[in-house]
């Protein structure tokens, strides 16, 4: 099992609010990489805004996500949490 380490959480959160910009929908995904391993985040979200300051994102809610870890072709398996992962960025 491929543990995610608080770094890549951090990383992919990052990239995810990066790609996400100013919208209120993302759907796709951003890679990341610990050495030789990839982790490619895949996901549809809904993106919550506040009311005061339309550019600050108060929540995140996944409609569906898989995070794809591997090394060259061979997958591995993984202990991916969404949560986690924007609890780093503190969304959770």
């Amino acid at each position: 099992m491929y543990e995610i380490s608080e770094s890549i959480y951090r990383r992919l959160a990052k990239m995810l609010i990066d790609e996400i910009g100013l919208s209120d929908f993302f759907s796709g995904a951003v890679t990341c990489y610990d050495g030789e391993v990839e982790c490619r985040l895949v996901c549809t979200v809904v993106v919550r805004r506040s009311k005061h300051n339309p550019r600050a994102i108060v929540g995140i809610a996944p409609v569906w996500w898989d995070l794809h870890s591997t090394i060259g072709q061979k997958r591995l398996c993984n202990d991916f949490s969404f949560n986690e992962m924007l609890g780093t960025i503190g969304l959770n």
